[in-house]
Parts: structure tokens; sequence; C-alpha cells
């Protein structure tokens, strides 16, 4: 069996207000807290029309953003500040470490002070040891309205692999997958990583509410493959083809492909999920107030 292993590799939550004030002050605080316990942080504003973001660096890479807006709902304006972290995992343990700090340092405060916040926005990540070549996945579910690409379709990079069709309304859509061939990206890897992404988009969490067993109920529409042989790929993808246009889900097992299938257990990236609402300013360890110079380790 191929190793296989889920990670969150984004993740960006969202604290709702009714008056632009307390907005403010919590984003600011937010800010404070994330310079005063990582010094090496540095900051950049951004202001498009009523949209306010924060991006926060080291290194020359970006560790996070803080964003604040709002809508309306029912006539009532809805004032917000999102926290998004990308990056969580990219097999540079020194910054994975930085991007979960600052993650858990965020978290943290808005625990202690009584905000509560939701999830907006998730990326799960399923990284398979294997080259890119010996990986295939195609969704078993097929979702209305959605474009999906056929078997040897032309695709338009020739180490990711869409599998909801590729247009320019990508961060509109509620939810996308790919794979690709993860080494491109991370020079230093030296060994192969292909990985399979599921985007679950602010869109999505707008009509569904993130709830236990929610990753293992979405990863489960999609067939993630491992092949141990590139003709066993080859021909295990050739019966699927034919039968691609017109084959149910509950008939999938009849054409061999499930002793490929990678299955990914979730209960460790949802239990942390939730462990991230009991996370608060007093677990971390924080110095006092007059030690504010300081540096502080989670």
């Amino acid at each position: 069996m191929i190793q296989s292993t889920l990670y969150i590799d984004t993740l960006k939550i969202q604290v709702e207000f009714y008056n632009s004030k307390d907005q403010q002050t919590v984003t600011n605080d937010i800010c404070s807290a994330l310079q005063t316990s990582y010094p090496f942080l540095y900051k950049s504003n951004e202001r498009i029309y009523y949209i306010n973001t924060h991006k926060f660096y080291t290194a020359g890479r970006k560790i996070l953003e803080i964003t604040t807006g709002c809508h309306t709902v029912n006539k009532r304006t809805i004032y917000y500040t999102t926290i998004e972290v990308a990056g969580l995992k990219s097999y540079d343990d020194k910054m994975d470490s930085i991007y979960h700090n600052c993650l858990i340092r965020a978290v943290a405060y808005l625990n202690t002070n009584g905000l509560d916040f939701s999830y907006t926005g998730i990326d799960v990540a399923v990284d398979i040891l294997s080259p890119y070549e010996y990986v295939y996945a195609f969704c078993n579910k097929k979702a209305a309205r959605i474009s999906y690409y056929m078997i040897d379709e032309y695709q338009p990079y020739l180490t990711t692999h869409y599998i909801e069709r590729y247009n320019h309304t990508h961060k509109h859509v509620m939810k996308r997958a790919q794979y690709y061939d993860k080494t491109v990206k991370e020079k230093h890897l030296e060994y192969a990583v292909t990985r399979f992404e599921l985007k679950l988009q602010s869109r999505f969490f707008s009509r569904n509410e993130y709830s236990y067993g929610m990753l293992d109920t979405e990863l489960d529409r999609y067939h993630i493959l491992h092949f141990p042989t590139i003709r066993e790929k080859d021909d295990a993808l050739a019966l699927y083809k034919a039968n691609e246009k017109s084959i149910r889900r509950r008939d999938l097992h009849k054409l061999g492909l499930d002793k490929y299938r990678i299955v990914p257990d979730t209960n460790g990236v949802e239990d942390f999920l939730l462990e991230l609402y009991n996370v608060y300013e007093h677990n971390l360890g924080l110095p006092i107030e007059e030690d504010e110079d300081d540096d502080f380790i989670f």
C-alpha cells in the first residue's frame, strides 16, 4: 500500500461584528499580538475599495493575511475580519512551524476574548509518496451545472491535473479539486510527492457550516487512485474511459478501481479543527506585558 498523509494546507476563519469600531479594534489587536509574539514578522497593508488587507511576511514568504470588509444581510450591515493562513504544509519544518504558530496565536486571541469564529475556507491536501505519473483522480459524484474534465482531455499545465474544468472563475465556485507534482513547487524535496488538493471555498461555507465528518464526506466524492505501474494505470483508465459517460457511482467497483483507491483518514485533521476552538492565550505561555520584548515560542 502506497503511503499517503492528509493535511490542512490552507485555513480561513472569519469573525463577524455589528459595528466597524469593534471590527477595527479586534483587527488591530490581532495584528499587534502577532508582531509582539513574533518580532520577525513584517506587515504590509493594502486597500482595494472597502476591503483592507494586512499581509504578514518573514524571509520573503507570506505567512498569513487578515482582511476586513462588510456585507449586508437582511438589510443589516455585517462587518467581518478574516484570517487566512496558506501553506501550512510545505515540507520546510521551520516555515511550517511559523505558519502553525501564527494560526494558533490568532485563534487564541479570539477564544480568550469570547469572539466566535467560523471556518470559511479549507484546503485539504492528500500527499502521496509517489511520482505524479502514477496517480489519477476523478469526481465520482458530479454536481449539476459543473463541467468536469474527461480522461485524455487537454489540461492547461503539464504537472497539474484539474478535475473540475479550469477557467477564470475558480475563485468563485463552491469547491474544486486538483492533483499536482509537489516537487515542482518545493524544490528542496528529495523524494517524489504528488498532492491531491480539495479546496472548500467561501461560497461552500456560506451554505454549509463546518461540522465534524464534513471533510470525510467531501473527499469521498473523489476517487484518488495510485497505480503500481504505468501499464496498470493505462489499462484501468482505458476501461474507465469506455464507461465514463454512463457508469453510475454505485457501480464503479465493478471496474476494479477500488484496489487502487486511496481513502484518507480525516480523523486527525477534523480533531485539529475542533481543538482550535479550545486554544486560549493562557495555554501558550505568553510573556507578561512588561516583558513584551522577550521572544515567545509556542
